[in-house]
């Protein structure tokens, strides 16, 4: 559905209002909301997973790795108590895509700290181990180090809508 001009300009306005505050008003400002999105969606995202459960590994994928997640992202409204306890989730219904964006979220946030802590664990023990190595052990480190020293980028589809 296309803007008309007044919508174009009113959001414009919203824009340029949001760029002379804060940077948190400011991104609050431009955060996407469940209504915006909604006149777009035709069927809920749990309809859509459940037709593709048998070539989904989500659940199998974590579970091999000792992660069980207890929502139920084919139900429309999973269970999920601790919406109410996370400042994002304010205003936001609990439905089966604003959880599953919220479990990206969290995923990404949990696996960035676990790989920042495998990376400090490692560097620690290599430069430990270079204290007492010969010169030639030394070399050897050095060049396993060097790789750690490096960053990594993971790319992902793009899943947060940002309007005009």
């Amino acid at each position: 559905m296309a803007l008309s001009n007044a919508e174009k300009m009113k959001r414009r306005r919203e824009r340029q209002k949001a760029a002379q505050q804060s940077p948190k008003a400011r991104k609050e400002a431009l955060k996407p909301t469940e209504d915006e999105l909604a006149s777009y969606l035709k069927s809920s995202f749990a309809e859509f997973l459940k037709e593709r459960s048998s070539n989904t590994l989500f659940y199998e994928s974590l579970h091999w790795c000792g992660v069980e997640v207890d929502v139920n992202l084919e139900n429309d409204h999973p269970d999920f108590e601790m919406a109410s306890e996370w400042p994002e989730w304010s205003g936001l219904e609990p439905t089966s895509l604003n959880v599953a964006t919220g479990l990206v979220g969290a995923f990404i946030d949990a696996a960035k700290e676990l790989s920042k802590l495998i990376n400090e664990f490692k560097l620690q023990e290599i430069d430990e181990a270079m204290k007492t190595a010969s010169p030639a052990d030394k070399v050897r480190l050095e060049y396993m180090r060097k790789p750690l020293t490096r960053k990594t980028s993971h790319f992902f589809p793009v899943i947060q809508v940002k309007t005009d």
